[in-house]
């Protein structure tokens, strides 16, 4: 019996998805906004990052906010990917594309995460480190598609959330929502790559 027809699945799928909204979601919305700062050059976003960093009880918040439910959400995701089995040979609807592309991603962007959390949080913070980094083609590629998977997840995360949590039932509603955050996905892309230019 896989993952996902255990009896147990209905509830670990709502906590999965409730993850990849709050706060994963929103802290990637934030955390994109607030790289902007780089857009302001080197003084402005080390001045940014070292007030995260010495935020009083900082540790706790990244913890119970972040490091916590990312890792939650990513076991049981690999769980799903690990179980799951994809279709698009049989059937070739968009659907069962984005099904494999947001497996693909959600892999990708836990690397992605690992890589920016080592290179920030336990290294050396600051504008240079980001920018020789990115200097390099290959950090600029493997950031660029770290930025626009990891939207892709939370974006396309959402239009599952909204059928798991019963806000789309019909087909209608459910085709609405994919254009209006293929729109999401659009300006948050430009917010993520707009934050990345700023390193070059």
């Amino acid at each position: 019996m896989s993952i996902t027809q255990k009896p147990y699945h209905f509830l670990i799928r709502r906590v999965h998805s409730l993850l990849g909204l709050v706060p994963i979601g929103l802290f990637l919305t934030f955390h994109m906004i607030l790289n902007l700062s780089a857009r302001g050059g080197p003084e402005m976003y080390d001045k940014v990052i070292g007030t995260m960093r010495n935020f009083p009880g900082i540790i706790v918040v990244e913890l119970i906010v972040i490091f916590i439910p990312i890792l939650v959400h990513a076991v049981y995701g690999t769980l799903v990917v690990y179980t799951g089995q994809s279709n698009i040979l049989d059937y070739k609807y968009a659907r069962n594309w984005f099904y494999i592309i947001q497996r693909i991603s959600g892999i990708y962007t836990v690397i992605f995460i690992i890589t920016h959390v080592y290179l920030l949080r336990f290294g050396e913070a600051s504008f240079a480190a980001l920018q020789h980094f990115v200097s390099n083609p290959y950090g600029l590629i493997f950031y660029a598609l770290g930025v626009l998977l990891a939207i892709f997840h939370f974006v396309n995360g959402l239009w599952a959330f909204a059928i798991t949590w019963g806000i789309t039932i019909g087909p209608h509603s459910q085709k609405v929502l994919a254009y209006a955050l293929g729109i999401v996905f659009v300006l948050l892309s430009a917010v993520g790559l707009t934050d990345l230019t700023a390193f070059l």
